[in-house]
């Protein structure tokens, strides 16, 4: 087929760009093939371990329905070696602390909630986690290793919370003072109508504050 002057230019045009980016076209549209592929193999890889996550999960209930502490800690071992980045972990964790308080395993219920502060990713469930720790620390009489953690950063959320259990250290410290001014900075800290703040207000009271 024979081609006019003008529709030769813009074929040799054309044949002409494409020699000088064709193989960098090809090049980015490999790339982003190829990107886009190990995208959707990472999300089904996402999917299929929060599935194996949440079937291990199953177990816990099962444990803890069973009253099992033995099977329980089976159970969360198994999630924090396979799928520790996952939340079923933490909340395995959390539970197996409580188990092991209630049990009187200060150690275990202790080694539980520093595997979630280490490893945890929400925030709120850490703070969670480091109130129980202080509030262990507290019943082991280890005051000052308890106010520390309190110090530590945390959710603005949780200050009350922080301040009013702060304030309990102290009190069994024997620093009434500065139990005073914890337990006044937790009630400031609070909003509207909490249903903590009479609770407050009571141990304030009871220290002449």
């Amino acid at each position: 087929m024979a081609f006019d002057l003008q529709e030769q230019e813009q074929i040799d045009s054309i044949k002409a760009f494409w020699q000088q980016w064709g193989k960098l076209i090809a090049g980015v549209l490999a790339a982003s093939a190829i990107a886009y592929l190990g995208f959707k193999g990472y999300r089904y890889y996402q999917e299929q371990q929060a599935q194996k996550a949440a079937a291990a999960y199953e177990n816990i209930d099962a444990a803890v329905a069973a009253k099992d502490i033995a099977k329980l800690k089976s159970a969360v071992t198994l999630l924090q070696n396979d799928f520790g980045s996952s939340a079923y972990a933490t909340r395995g964790s959390l539970i197996l602390a409580k188990a092991a308080f209630d049990k009187s395993d200060l150690a275990l219920a202790k080694s539980q909630l520093e595997w979630v502060l280490a490893n945890g990713k929400d925030e709120s469930v850490g703070a969670i986690a480091r109130l129980r720790l202080a509030s262990l620390l507290l019943d082991q009489k280890t005051y000052d290793a308890a106010i520390a953690e309190l110090n530590k950063e945390h959710p603005a959320g949780f200050d009350a919370l922080f301040l009013d259990l702060k304030g309990d250290v102290l009190v069994a410290k024997g620093d009434a003072a500065a139990a005073r001014d914890a337990y006044k900075s937790a009630l400031a800290k609070l909003v509207g109508d909490s249903p903590n703040r009479q609770f407050i207000q009571t141990k304030l009271d009871a220290l002449g504050g």
